[in-house]
This record gives C-alpha cells, sequence and structure tokens, in this order.
C-alpha cells in the first residue's frame, strides 16, 4: 500500500467514524430521541432466533426480539433471576412419566409480521432445531441452539393451545433449558425464500422489541412493538439502536460525547472518571466465572489433578481485583460463597505458590522441566472484562511457580466457535486451555459443560472432561423437582467440580455498565439478561 492510498483510506475511515457519530448526536437532541446502546461486539449478532457471540448475543439478538416458552424474571436487583412464565402460560411435568412435559401456550400472541403464535409454530421451530429432514433445518443456526437443549427428546402437538416435549433422560431442570428455545416466525422465514440468512437481516419474533433495520457491523435499529402481549413490558422508549463497539476505551468515549446512552462492559481504569463525570456506573454480581476451561485429556498437563490445583493455588485473586478496580470479587469456585449451590469444598481456592510448587513437584514437574501451556483467549468480548491484561497477569503468576504459558489470541465470535467445536477439533490441537466466562445461572450452561456425554456435537464440554463423580452427580441432579432438593444436589456437585480443580477459577465479574445521567428506570438484574423495557430518557 502506498502513502497516497493508505491517507485516502485513512481520511475515508475519519470521515465515516465522524459522520456517525455527527449522526447519533443529532439524533440524541431529537425530540423523540432513541435509547443508544453500546455493545462490546464487534458485529451485530445474527438475529435469527439462535443468536451468536455468546450470552452478549443472546441478550441483544435473542431476548430484545424473542421470546421462549419459559421467560428469565430480570425485574430484581437484589434477587437471583428466577424462570417465569413466557409464550407458555404454564407447563407441568405428567406425574404418570417424569419425561413428559406439557406446555399451555398463552392466548393472543402474535409474531412482528401480524400472524398468529400457537403450537404449530412451536413445532416448526422445534423442528427447525432437531428435525434434519425439515426444510427449515439449518446446521449452522442449530450449532447455536441445541447444546442448550441436551435434554430434549420428542416432541407432539396436542391441540392448537398445547405441546408436549418428552426428555431423553429424566431431567427436574429441563425448565431451564426451554428458556434458550426463541420462538422465530414461519410465515417470515417463508416469505424471505426459506433463507435464513435473509431471516436474521429482517427477523420477527414475538418479543418486545422489533427490528426495522441492521447495517452490518454498524447498527440495528428497533423499534417498541406495540401488539407485545405481555403490556406491562412495552418499552418506555419508541426507538433503540444497537451499536456494535468492540474496543472499551471507544465505547467510553462515546458515552462521554454524548453519542451513546448506555455502554456495556465498562472498562474498569474508567469507573472512577466517569463517576466524577456525572455518570450513572451500575455494578452487580451475577452467575458468572472467569475462568480458564481445562483441556484434561491424556497427554495435557491438565490431566493431573496435582497441575489442576497448583495451577489454581497460583493466582493472586486479590491482585486481580485490584486489577480491575474492584469490579471483581475473588473465586473460590464456580459460584460465590454463601450461594445455595456452593456447598463444603474440602479443596481451598486461594493464593499459595509454595503449594502450588510442591504440587509440581509431585507431579514431576520442577525448575528443570517447567509445565508449558498454550491457551486460547479472547481479544475482548461479553463477559470477558479486562481478557488481555488479566491474562498476562495470570501468566506472571503461573510462571512464577514453573508454568509456562503460550497466549492465541483470537476475536470473541472466533473463541465461540472454537469452544463449541472442543478441544479435539484439528485448528485447536495443541491448546491445553480456553478462557471463555462460564454462565452458572442454570445447570444446563455452566454445570454440564463437565457431562462427559456432552462433547461436541452434543455439547460443549471443550476439554473432554471425564470424571465419574461429576456424571453420578448430575444424574442424581437431574432426578430432583422440588427447588430445595435441586439445591442440595447442585450444592454436592459443586463441592465434586471445586475438590477436582475441574477449571481455572479466577474471578467472579461485577458486570460493570455506564449511563447517562438523564437515563432512568434501568434494574440492573443478577442476570447475563437484562430488561431494557423499562428504560427512560429524560428531557435535557
Amino acid at each position: 500500500m502506498n502513502a497516497i492510498t493508505r491517507r485516502t483510506l485513512l481520511a475515508s475511515a475519519a470521515a465515516t467514524t465522524l459522520a456517525g457519530a455527527t449522526g447519533r448526536r443529532a439524533e440524541a437532541q431529537s425530540a423523540n430521541p432513541p435509547l443508544r446502546i453500546a455493545m462490546s461486539l464487534s458485529d451485530i449478532p445474527r438475529m435469527w432466533g439462535g443468536p451468536d457471540a455468546g450470552f452478549e448475543g443472546l441478550r441483544f439478538g435473542g431476548y430484545f426480539v424473542y421470546d421462549a416458552l419459559i421467560n428469565w424474571d430480570m425485574s430484581k436487583a437484589d434477587a437471583p433471576s428466577r424462570l417465569i412464565p413466557g409464550l407458555a402460560s404454564a407447563w407441568s411435568v405428567d406425574p404418570g412419566d417424569r419425561r413428559r412435559w406439557l406446555f399451555t401456550l398463552r392466548d393472543g400472541v402474535t409474531f412482528h409480521d401480524g400472524t398468529a403464535f400457537d403450537a404449530d409454530a412451536v413445532i416448526w421451530n422445534l423442528d427447525s432445531v432437531f428435525n434434519q429432514q425439515a426444510p427449515q433445518f439449518h446446521a449452522p443456526r442449530v450449532g447455536l441452539i441445541r447444546s442448550r437443549l441436551s435434554s430434549l427428546g420428542s416432541y407432539e402437538k396436542i391441540d392448537a393451545r398445547t405441546v408436549a416435549i418428552t426428555t431423553n433422560t429424566i431431567d427436574g431442570m429441563f425448565a431451564y433449558q426451554m428458556s434458550f428455545l426463541l420462538m422465530a416466525s414461519p410465515s417470515r422465514w417463508r416469505e424471505l425464500g426459506g433463507d435464513w440468512q435473509r431471516f436474521a437481516m429482517q427477523p420477527a419474533g414475538t418479543g418486545p422489541y422489533r427490528v426495522v433495520a441492521i447495517t452490518a457491523r454498524e447498527r440495528c435499529e428497533l423499534a417498541a412493538f406495540d401488539g407485545y402481549w405481555d403490556k406491562a413490558r412495552v418499552p418506555k422508549v419508541a426507538r433503540t439502536i444497537l451499536i456494535p463497539m468492540a474496543d472499551g476505551a471507544a465505547r467510553v468515549a462515546a458515552l462521554r460525547s454524548g453519542q451513546i446512552d448506555i455502554v456495556e462492559s465498562v472498562p474498569p481504569d474508567t469507573i472512577a472518571s466517569l463517576k466524577a463525570a456525572g455518570m450513572q456506573v451500575l455494578m452487580n454480581s451475577y452467575p458468572h466465572i472467569w475462568a480458564w476451561r481445562l483441556n484434561v485429556q491424556p497427554g495435557s498437563p491438565f490431566h493431573d489433578l496435582r497441575v489442576r490445583q497448583a495451577t489454581n493455588l497460583a493466582i493472586d485473586r486479590k491482585g486481580m481485583v485490584e486489577l480491575l478496580a474492584g469490579s471483581a470479587l475473588p473465586a473460590a469456585g464456580k459460584v460465590t460463597p454463601g450461594d445455595p449451590w456452593f456447598g463444603k469444598p474440602k479443596f481451598t481456592i486461594g493464593y499459595d505458590p509454595d503449594r502450588a510448587r510442591a504440587l509440581l513437584q509431585e507431579a514431576g514437574f520442577g525448575p528443570s522441566r517447567p509445565v508449558n501451556v498454550k491457551v486460547i483467549i479472547a481479544s475482548g468480548g461479553g463477559g470477558q472484562m479486562l481478557p488481555l491484561p488479566m491474562n498476562e497477569f495470570m501468566q506472571e503468576n503461573l510462571k512464577a511457580v514453573g508454568i509456562n504459558v503460550e497466549f492465541q489470541v483470537v476475536d470473541f465470535g472466533t473463541i465461540i466457535g472454537m469452544m463449541r467445536a472442543g478441544s479435539k477439533d484439528p485448528a485447536q490441537m495443541g491448546a491445553h486451555a480456553i478462557n471463555i466466562a462460564i454462565p452458572s445461572i442454570e445447570p444446563t450452561t455452566g454445570w454440564i459443560i463437565y457431562d462427559s456425554a456432552l462433547v461436541n456435537p452434543r455439547g460443549v464440554n471443550w476439554g473432554y472432561y471425564n470424571s465419574p463423580a461429576v456424571d453420578a452427580q448430575l444424574q442424581v441432579v437431574r432426578q430432583q423437582f422440588e427447588p430445595a432438593r435441586q439445591d442440595a444436589e447442585m450444592a454436592r456437585l459443586h463441592e465434586i467440580l471445586v475438590d477436582e480443580a475441574a477449571a481455572l477459577f479466577v474471578v467472579h465479574d461485577l458486570n460493570p455498565r455506564a449511563l447517562a445521567s438523564r437515563i432512568g428506570g434501568f434494574v440492573q438484574s443478577r442476570n447475563w439478561f437484562q430488561d431494557y423495557t423499562p428504560v427512560t430518557i429524560r428531557s435535557s
């Protein structure tokens, strides 16, 4: 590239950026300004009812536009989120067959294209994921959905307002899985020629927002869906714009300059200055652990329990929290102590480098034979906080006890695909860990990733974790239908995972968000997902 060409391209990019900023400021000054949200993604998640880009993609590309039969209550900041009726007004388990779940569908629901939601629409959506012979089956989309529905076996329409789903094993936690099956409009899909790529650009769900327009890598324009079935959740702001901004500094600068109203994933080192500038900064604990998922296959150093425990004892988590300006909590496991699922693990996770060195020596490692590992990490993305500085901090901690770490840095969309493909994928051979934050909101997403049977393509057990004790306890968990018993057995599962050092548990993110001073009504729920429908914009 010659100098003239380079100057021309830079000038063009600068003009585009300036035009975008000018446009966003003009929108803010209009009589009915839109709500503008900066996501920490590099692109708009595909809006086809099974969005990519992890849970942030699901937050914006899923629950904004779609509903599931079972939804999340995201209205409280002082208690964990619970499941609530969504497009199913009720559900129950057949007392004669505990694998059979009956869903009563809500009356009077329409898709954004005006067509009715009914049992036929539910079966069509189920077929789109589970029936390879169905014309709406599309493997790239299915891969983003099916791993979250690992217990679903078969299904049938009972009548226009009732659907039965039978699980492939008794699973008292199955209701959680159904929160991830989002209902797309069959009519819109047919109208667009049965093309899921076209559907992703012009989607129709039943959610509180309908898509007006999508400009790749730039913006997604949404409008409040006045026909939404839950009148209490029709958005208070008529228009909302989602803007991808992968760079944290760029998101903060856009908030300061008035181009953005809400920033996701605030860089911790900007929190104090944002507060000083009059911005609102909200933080709350939520079911999330920033961790390394470990490859435990034979030949990997992490196949040895002693190495896994040593790695967990080598990390200065208090120092990590200081690095994050207090926007995280030190981890003692997948969940925080005091959580109903924490239990009483025997192995205490903490900072003990001397004990870490001793364990490595027991495993046959030492100064003349260090542990060498390769770790796949992301450059950014939802829930990843400051992945590069955090991983470099850990690299120093681990080197101090005799573990040398090499990083492979990829973007967030790529790392999600790598996680789903699993560590046996040829492109990942030689990787000993992958750094993707793990949710613990429900058993399916953050817990059965340790089920030895749920490896690619059935699940996201990336490291091929294979523990008889974990597998047996997962079966016990699935037998529970009563909440108190579910909590007790989940606590026992957590004890086993901590004692086996199933992952490198580091910190729990407090999920900081920053809001302009004129924004009101937002409640930061203790959930990966958030409800933006109550948000209001005060006049300047």
